[in-house]
């Protein structure tokens, strides 16, 4: 599973790397028609759903949103110290060499998948009428098959069309929040230490806001901060403030949304 998704993640990002360099000069030149919305998504970070949000106001300034959005190995974790849950009604994943430990049996978008342990990872595929896995694709890999699936999951997700089961044809529980928060990375307190996922994104966003986005994977580089341990971003010759280490994947899907706005 994690080469496929490594394949789909690559071929993703070469896309929206084309689509954004595609005329970027001619759209920093004459600017963005005002009242315009954009959305990009893609498989970003090793594992989550990542969404960018392009927005010209009425004077055509261009607004980026970045966000996240769990998958469901992270949205079916469940509190073994409960008691409803077991090794009966769950399965695991190893993370960083611990267990993890989420539901076996989640419904999504009105369909029943059970999960599998294979090796140190889970896999969740649709259930037949016993419970069992009637096979067919891995349901993370059909959420990040595309634009329209992955932007369908996010609609899905924060409506309450993912949801867990302590047995097979059980009362289904929505999933609303997560151990960080909500479902999203935008509305949860994940990786709050220093400069963390909030303040990272919102260099990335008041950059892009600020000089635009019409920079190649060249233009960008990590440099050392004269003044603290830290590395941060530079693009051309602009230092963003970001050090994430997936800055280019982040910018790389603010580019693929803005890229889609129309221009006077």
């Amino acid at each position: 599973m994690r080469t496929t998704v490594a394949v789909l993640a690559a071929v993703s990002l070469v896309f929206a790397l084309a689509a954004c360099n595609n005329g970027n000069d001619a759209a920093a030149a004459e600017g963005f028609a005002p009242n315009q919305t954009a959305e990009a998504y893609i498989y970003i970070h090793g594992g989550y759903v990542g969404q960018a949000v392009a927005t010209t106001d009425g004077d055509g300034n261009l607004s980026v949103e970045l966000d996240e959005a769990f998958l469901p190995h992270d949205l079916a974790a469940v509190d073994m110290d409960s008691d409803e849950w077991n090794e009966d009604n769950t399965v695991y994943y190893v993370r960083r060499g611990s267990e993890v430990r989420v539901a076996k049996y989640i419904e999504y978008d009105g369909t029943v998948y059970v999960g599998t342990t294979v090796g140190g990872s889970v896999t969740y595929v649709e259930a037949d009428d016993d419970g069992e896995p009637a096979g067919g694709q891995d349901l993370e890999l059909l959420i990040i098959f595309g634009q329209d699936s992955m932007a369908a999951y996010y609609d899905n997700i924060q409506n309450g069309r993912f949801g867990i089961m302590t047995e097979f044809g059980g009362d289904v529980e929505p999933v609303t929040t997560t151990q960080y928060g909500k479902v999203t990375k935008r509305g949860s307190d994940y990786w709050d230490r220093g400069l963390g996922w909030h303040g990272n994104i919102y260099a990335i966003e008041e950059f892009i806001e600020e000089e635009g986005f019409a920079f190649n994977l060249a233009d960008m580089q990590r440099l050392d901060a004269d003044d603290d341990d830290m590395e941060y971003w530079q693009v051309a010759d602009a230092v963003t403030g970001a050090t994430l280490t997936d800055f280019k994947d982040y910018f790389i899907l603010a580019q693929a949304a803005a890229a889609q706005l129309e221009r006077n």
